[in-house]
């Protein structure tokens, strides 16, 4: 449905984090019935009672089990930026996401309240659409389709999932959507080095340790074979697997793969701008590369070149300059 890469949660830790720190929370929160612990409220929660604890609870608990439905998926598919921009990059953007969505719902309780805008639902709502912002602003477009003469394209599936999340806990739920896509609109625009920011390296070498080996996931075993017939007298071997055999051939299908004895087409130049202006680091060469790799399939060359990024090259020393001719 959405361009996401291989299924899982390979190279995706932080999402797989995510979705289980939330959906957990979540959880046990209906259980122990305590969902309404977790909103935010200018009063009397933040000016009477002084429950500032909620400004940072809000991010990790949905309100229902509807919401976690939709923002679930979104999460997911959303594994797409953290392949693109790695995890260290990726939950340096959550936080700072995190801590401008906080800043700016305050904004928006004060300055709501008198339009009758006093509850915010609980719910990473910010980050969510902070992260939308960039699937929106990096990630291409792959194909279209009409429906009743109406042109859609594949990032409609996503938006829709948005939408309905969106609408959910109206007027309060809009307001947090606007104030996840303002927030992923400051750190697009690099606003006080937000880009460029990291966790200090004691942090990321301590979580590496700790947590990495809990959220970090395997990649899935994929056959070399490029052809049903391959994949299908190779399934053959191990007793009764027509099922995989039949997922494999979809995946060939889905992926471009080229049937045994097709001439490859020759890249077009368009694709090779396309993934130029999305890895910026890669050469013409390399964009080619994934191209050929995947049979001109442009989906499947940007996650070639995410799970084969290019070695860094070193920095070139100009040649010394010749020496003087000796005076006689």
């Amino acid at each position: 449905m959405l361009a996401a890469g291989p299924s899982g949660f390979y190279n995706a830790p932080t999402t797989k984090g995510a979705l289980l720190v939330v959906g957990g929370l979540t959880l046990l929160s209906s259980i122990f019935q305590i969902k309404t612990d977790f909103h935010l409220q200018l009063v009397p929660h933040l000016t009477t009672h002084h429950q500032f604890w909620r400004l940072i609870t809000s991010h990790f608990v949905f309100s229902s089990s509807t919401e976690m439905l939709f923002g679930g998926l979104i999460i997911y598919h959303l594994r797409i930026i953290e392949r693109l921009f790695g995890p260290a990059k990726y939950v340096a953007f959550l936080f700072v996401s995190a801590v401008t969505c906080t800043l700016l719902n305050i904004a928006v309780l004060v300055t709501g309240s008198a339009l009758g805008l006093n509850v915010l639902p609980a719910g990473p709502y910010g980050i969510i659409f902070a992260a939308l912002y960039q699937f929106y602003r990096v990630i291409p477009t792959m194909y279209e389709f009409k429906v009743f003469g109406i042109a859609f394209t594949d990032k409609f599936f996503m938006y829709a999932l948005a939408t309905q999340l969106m609408l959910s806990h109206m007027p309060g739920s809009i307001a947090s959507a606007v104030c996840g896509l303002l927030a992923g609109a400051i750190y697009r625009s690099d606003m006080a080095g937000t880009r460029r920011w990291r966790f200090p390296e004691p942090i990321m070498r301590l979580a590496v340790k700790l947590l990495l080996p809990i959220f970090s996931s395997s990649p899935a075993i994929r056959s070399t074979a490029t052809t049903f017939e391959n994949r299908s007298s190779s399934s053959s071997r191990t007793s009764d697997r027509p099922a995989q055999a039949m997922r494999e051939y979809l995946d060939v299908l889905s992926t471009g793969g080229a049937p045994q004895g097709a001439t490859p087409r020759a890249p077009s130049e368009s694709d090779v701008s396309t993934l130029q202006s999305i890895f910026t680091t890669a050469t013409q060469e390399q964009a080619i590369e994934a191209l050929n790799a995947t049979n001109n399939n442009l989906e499947a060359a940007v996650q070639y070149l995410l799970d084969n990024p290019a070695p860094a090259s070193a920095p070139t020393t100009p040649a010394p300059a010749p020496a003087p001719p000796a005076s006689s």
